[in-house]
C-alpha cells in the first residue's frame, strides 16, 4: 500500500510503499538524506522526525543511537522506519549532506501576490504606439490605456531600445510604485532578487516576478569575514583603516554580482532582467552595504544612521540589475536589531501566534524576541562565533570533516562521533560543539561550572591547559581534536549571553519560561542545533522539546515575502515601530544574569540567580 509523506522543512510531499523504508522513498524522490552504511543502520546518520502518523516500530539497530526519550519526541533512523499511514516527517539539517547545509530552507510561508514591480501588458497598435514613438507619447499611451504610471526613469528609458512587437503587436511595460522602469518584450518577464545578507552566510534567491515562481538559490559565506568574525570586529576595521568601509562594502557588491551572474547563466536569464531586490541584514551589515555612516553603530546607544524604509537605484550600488532596478532596505529595528529580524518576525507573524513565545536567530549576533498579549520586545545578544566555529582552538565550519554531533553512550564510556563527511575528523564545528559539551556533562567529563576533571580517560594537559580529546592524536590528525578549557569558556561566555537576553525579555514581561507556548529557533545554527543537548546545558530554557520548532532561514522567507508582496513590506513596516527594543549593555544587574547563564545546567543557573536575588 502507497501512502503520502510530507517532508519538512523541504515542504514536498512524495509517496513511500509500506514495503520500502523512508530512507530508500526519499531517495527514490531524489531528496538527499546522510547515510554512508548502506541502509543497514549501523551509521545512525540517516536521523528524522515523525511529527504525524503511524509507523513500523523502532528496531534494534535504532535502540543502538537512539534514546528512549528520542523515541518519545518521534526521532528515528530514515533506513529503518517504514510507513503505516500518511505521515509528516521532518528532516533536521544535520541529516542533509554537507553542500546543503548554507542553502537551509524554511518552514515559514515565502509567498505574496502583489509585487511592487508589476508587469502591463498592451497592444502597441491600439495604444498608437510605434518604434519611433517618444517616452511622453509612450507615457501617455499608457496611462489611457489605464496603467497606473505617472513619470519614467529619466537615466534609464532613453538608453533603452522600444521593443520591436510594437510594430502592431504586444509590448510589456514594467513598472514599479507608478514609474515606468522599461518597456520590453512580451517574451520578457521582470526578474526579482530576495537576499539575506548576513554577517556569516549570505542566502541569494532569484524570482520570476510576474508569474511568482522561484527560480533558483545560491548562499556562500560572506567575503568579509578575513575582516572580521563579529560585527564589532568589522566595525572596527572598517573605521580604523581609511579605505576600510569601501573595501567591505565593494567585496559584498562583487561577490553578489558574480553569484547571481552564475545563477542567471544556469536558468538562461539576462542581469537586464532584473528589476527589484530586497535586501535584509543586521544594522552593521544595512550600513556598509548602503556606505551609511557607522560611527555611531560602535558607541552607546549605537544609533542607526536611519531607521526608514529605502529605495535606492541599483545602478547607484553598482549592482549587476537593469539600469532602472530598485534595491529595496527595510528599517533596522535598532543599532543591533537589523532589518534581517524584522524580516524573520514578519515571516513567523510574530504578533499572532499563540503567545507567550521567544523566537531566537542565533548567530554571531544573536537577536531574540518574545511576544506577549500580541506585543513584541526585542534585544540583541553578543554571542560571539563561538557557535560557527570561531574563537575554538579546533573549531571550523560546517564542511567536510567537521564533527558535527557527539554522543556519550553510557554503556561503553565512550563518545562516538559523527563527522561530515564521513572521513576522519580534522576539527569541530557548531552543533559538534553543543552536543560535545552537553555529551561531556553527561559523561562526568566537565562540571556544571564548565571545569574539567582531571585524571580521565580523555583528559590531558597541553601547554599548561587540560583538553578533552574526542578524537586522540594520531587517529585522524597529529595533533588529534580536543576541546581545550579555554574553549569550554568561550562557548559558555557564548551560550550565557544568548540565555542571559532571554532572561531579560521574560523579567521585563513579568513571566517564566512555564509560560511559554513556543520556542522558535531560527537561522542556520538555530536549525542545525540539536534542542535536547541545548535544554540540557541550559543555553535553552527549561520548556518541553514538543514546544522547540526549528523554523530554518526566517529572515531569507521573510526578503521572499516582502519581494513578493507589497503589502507585506508595508505591514513590516509599521512593525517595525511598534517593536520594543531593549537594550542590554545598560540593563540593570545584567552583568549578574549573564555570570549565573554562564553554568550548564539549569539547577545551577537557579540557583545562582536565587542568589543574586534575580528570579521573578
Amino acid at each position: 500500500m502507497d501512502y503520502t509523506v510530507t517532508v519538512k522543512p523541504l515542504e514536498v510531499d512524495i509517496i513511500a510503499s509500506e514495503d520500502d523504508s523512508l530512507l530508500d522513498s526519499l531517495l527514490n524522490a531524489n531528496i538527499e538524506i546522510e547515510s554512508i552504511c548502506g541502509g543497514i543502520g549501523v551509521c545512525g546518520k540517516c536521523r528524522i522526525r515523525v511529527l504525524e502518523g503511524n509507523t513500523s516500530d523502532p528496531t534494534a539497530e535504532e535502540e543502538d543511537h537512539l534514546s528512549e526519550e528520542m523515541f518519545d519526541e518521534g526521532e528515528r533512523l530514515a533506513c529503518q522506519t517504514y510507513p503505516l499511514s500518511d505521515l509528516v516527517i521532518h528532516i533536521p539539517a544535520a541529516s542533509l549532506p554537507s553542500d546543503q547545509k548554507l542553502q537551509l530552507p524554511s518552514e515559514l510561508p515565502a509567498s505574496g501576490e502583489d509585487p511592487a514591480v508589476q508587469a502591463i501588458d498592451l497592444n502597441a497598435e491600439t495604444a498608437s504606439l510605434t518604434a519611433t514613438s517618444g517616452l511622453a507619447e509612450a507615457l501617455e499611451a499608457l496611462r489611457s490605456a489605464g496603467a497606473p504610471v505617472d513619470r519614467y526613469d529619466e537615466q534609464a528609458m532613453p538608453l533603452a531600445p522600444f521593443p520591436a512587437e510594437s510594430e502592431g503587436g504586444e509590448i510589456r511595460a514594467i513598472v514599479r510604485d507608478g514609474e515606468l522602469l522599461a518597456l520590453t518584450s512580451t517574451e520578457r518577464n521582470p526578474l526579482g532578487v530576495a537576499i539575506d545578507l548576513g554577517s556569516s552566510k549570505i542566502a541569494l534567491f532569484l524570482y520570476d516576478l510576474r508569474d511568482r515562481i522561484m527560480f533558483g538559490s545560491r548562499a556562500f559565506l560572506n567575503p568579509q569575514i578575513p575582516y572580521g568574525e563579529d560585527i564589532i570586529s568589522r566595525l572596527r576595521f572598517a573605521l580604523e583603516n581609511a579605505e576600510g568601509a569601501e573595501k567591505l562594502k565593494s567585496i559584498v557588491t562583487s561577490d553578489l554580482n558574480e553569484k547571481l551572474s552564475e545563477l542567471l547563466l544556469n536558468i538562461e536569464k539576462a542581469a537586464e532582467d532584473i528589476y527589484e531586490m530586497v535586501v535584509v541584514g543586521n544594522t552593521a551589515m544595512h550600513h556598509l552595504f548602503l556606505g551609511l555612516p557607522l560611527k555611531q553603530l560602535a558607541m552607546s546607544p549605537y544609533l542607526p544612521a536611519t531607521q526608514l524604509p529605502l529605495d535606492i537605484k541599483a545602478r547607484d550600488l553598482g549592482l549587476a540589475m537593469n539600469r532602472a532596478g530598485v534595491v529595496y532596505m527595510p528599517p533596522p529595528i535598532a543599532g543591533f536589531v537589523g532589518s534581517d529580524h524584522l524580516a524573520a518576525l514578519s515571516a513567523a507573524r510574530l504578533w499572532e501566534r499563540p503567545g507567550p513565545c521567544l523566537l531566537l536567530d542565533i548567530g554571531t549576533n544573536t537577536e531574540v524576541s518574545l511576544q506577549v498579549d500580541g506585543h513584541i520586545s526585542c534585544c540583541s545578544c553578543a554571542s560571539g562565533p563561538a557557535f560557527e566555529g570561531g574563537g575554538v582552538s579546533q573549531g571550523m565550519r560546517a564542511g567536510t570533516g567537521a564533527i558535527e554531533r557527539v554522543a556519550f553512550k553510557p554503556a561503553t564510556g565512550h563518545m562516538e562521533l559523527s563527522v561530515i563527511g564521513g572521513g576522519p575528523p580534522l576539527g569541530i564545528c557548531g552543533s559538534g560543539i553543543l552536543t560535545a559539551l552537553a555529551s561531556m556533562l553527561a559523561a562526568g567529563v566537565i562540571d556544571a561550572g564548565g571545569k574539567l576533571a582531571q585524571d580521565l580517560p580523555g583528559v590531558k594537559n597541553l601547554d599548561g591547559e587540560s583538553c578533552f580529546f574526542l578524537s586522540p592524536p594520531g587517529e585522524s590528525t597529529r595533533e588529534g581534536v580536543a576541546i581545550s578549557q579555554s574553549d569550554i569558556r568561550e562557548i559558555q561566555k557564548a551560550k550565557g549571553a544568548i540565555r542571559a537576553g532571554m532572561d531579560v525579555l521574560l523579567k521585563e514581561a513579568g513571566i517564566d519560561y512555564g509560560d511559554l507556548r513556543e520556542l522558535m529557533l531560527a537561522g542556520a545554527f538555530g536549525s542545525y542545533l540539536d534542542p535536547a543537548s541545548a535544554v540540557s546545558i541550559a543555553l535553552l530554557p527549561p520548556v518541553p522539546i514538543s514546544r522547540i520548532n526549528q523554523v530554518g532561514n526566517a529572515a531569507g522567507a521573510g526578503a521572499r515575502q516582502m519581494l513578493l508582496s507589497n503589502s507585506l513590506r508595508r505591514e513590516a513596516e509599521r512593525l517595525a515601530g511598534l517593536v520594543h527594543n531593549v537594550e542590554l549593555s545598560g540593563y540593570p544587574g545584567f552583568d549578574l544574569i549573564f555570570a549565573a547563564d554562564m553554568f550548564l545546567n539549569e539547577r545551577k543557573v537557579e540557583e545562582h540567580k536565587q542568589n543574586f536575588n534575580l528570579t521573578q
